[in-house]
């Protein structure tokens, strides 16, 4: 779920009323029995985090403004997560709400059909049009909600990313979201599934899911495993930068399997890739080290179990090639005979400049360091030379994907993470990667 309360104009209210917001929003999740499910503490404890990291910057409001802003919350908050006798709770907590809020006949009506989408949430959730005439600025509130809900109710698309170790795994996931949401350093990495979820709209926060439940995880709690989680995953949410945006999309990161300190790695993806629980599956592969023994055998094994499933190779760190010296093009035929000897038939293989990708979208939002900078403006010069775009074309046809108006922005689609998520976007759609169905996703 995407956080909403950085929509309210709570956030940027005196500190006295925030704090008196946080109490009642309190009060009524406990005098519905919900203030200790884990879910609700990790929101509670976003909400606080949030409105405490905001300044005053508007009006100052009393309480009473927040009237129904309160309710949406509970309804944000639960999303359809009432739970069993939810009559009952809700009833409880309209008595305390009542209480607190001396309201007129119709916005008691109003307050009362908040309440009652309490009980009756789930992937539609509406008001009456008279309501939403007074609702005023808490109409875009709504409008959040619902779009949560909504996401949260759509049916999956499940990404299994597998790799040889020193391939770029992560990197290339923190590409697709725009965010260091993976660790890279592969010596740290545990064997453990990554399952990075994306979330409805961008609100500036990644939530992770590693024995305790954070909402507002840092880069503390995103690149340091708990050890007290005895599971074999660590799930984290965050919304994807990129045409995936608007997908519901789970991507799974698997251990790398050569990883000789700990062959649980291996044990695990080849568990994730034999259980077939995904629809498509995306192998990286490292363009400085293709044809490895190690690559070898583990494509051996793919080959053998994901049967009909389809799969992309995408071939990473394509930026090691030397322009003037390297024939890239020779080298992605070569890999795309190689893999059809393996018995990959018409193998779909993406050059890709992951690093490259993840700079360039990092710079459409944050200050890059100056090391960052130089890094990005090579890649901006090696990238413009390479023209991986013309490989593309060449490849799927037109893909519709727009010129950037800066060179930065544009490094997204000469570095090729816009033509692979594009494809990805195609294949979660339910097309074809043939060059035919490209455009219209």
């Amino acid at each position: 779920m995407s956080h909403i309360v950085g929509f309210n104009p709570i956030v940027y209210d005196a500190e006295e009323t925030k704090k008196e917001y946080l109490r009642r929003l309190k009060r009524y999740l406990k005098a519905g029995r919900w203030r200790e499910r884990k879910y609700v503490r990790a929101q509670i404890q976003a909400y606080t985090s949030i409105m405490n990291a905001t300044i005053q910057e508007g009006d100052a409001h009393g309480i009473d403004f927040y009237r129904y802003y309160i309710l949406l919350d509970l309804l944000h908050i639960l999303s359809g997560r009432a739970g069993a006798d939810a009559e009952e709770k809700v009833k409880k907590v309209k008595e305390k709400y009542f209480q607190d809020f001396c309201l007129k006949s119709e916005e008691r009506k109003i307050a009362g059909q908040i309440l009652q989408a309490l009980v009756n949430s789930g992937q539609k959730v509406s008001l009456p049009i008279r309501a939403k005439t007074l609702f005023g600025h808490e109409k875009e509130y709504m409008r959040l909600i619902k779009s949560n809900i909504k996401f949260l109710h759509r049916e999956p698309y499940i990404v299994l990313v597998t790799a040889t170790m020193s391939a770029g795994k992560s990197t290339f996931i923190n590409a697709l979201t725009g965010k260091h949401v993976c660790l890279s350093q592969n010596m740290a990495c545990t064997s453990k599934r990554h399952c990075i979820i994306n979330k409805a709209f961008e609100d500036g926060y990644s939530s992770e899911y590693d024995y305790d439940l954070v909402m507002t995880a840092g880069q503390t709690e995103l690149m340091n495993n708990n050890e007290e989680n005895m599971s074999d995953t660590i799930a984290v949410a965050t919304h994807f930068d990129s045409i995936l945006g608007n997908k519901r999309i789970i991507v799974n990161d698997s251990p790398g399997v050569n990883f000789s300190g700990d062959e649980g790695h291996k044990k695990l993806t080849d568990k994730l890739i034999k259980k077939k629980k995904y629809q498509l599956l995306i192998y990286i592969m490292n363009a400085t080290q293709l044809g490895t023994n190690d690559e070898d055998e583990h494509l051996d094994f793919v080959k053998k179990c994901v049967g009909r499933k389809k799969i992309i190779f995408v071939v990473n760190k394509i930026d090691a090639f030397n322009v003037e010296e390297e024939n890239m093009i020779s080298a992605i035929e070569a890999q795309e005979a190689y893999l059809k000897k393996k018995g990959f038939k018409d193998p779909i293989i993406c050059p890709v400049s992951s690093r490259a990708g993840y700079l360039a979208k990092r710079f459409k939002k944050e200050e890059l360091s100056r090391s960052e900078k130089r890094e990005l403006y090579n890649y901006v010069d090696k990238f413009e030379r390479m023209n991986l775009p013309a490989y593309y074309t060449r490849r799927f046809g037109q893909m519709g994907i727009k010129n950037a108006d800066t060179e930065e922005e544009q490094l997204i689609k000469t570095s090729g993470m816009a033509f692979v998520e594009k494809i990805i976007a195609l294949y979660a759609e339910g097309g074809k990667a043939d060059g035919t169905d490209l455009c219209k996703v």
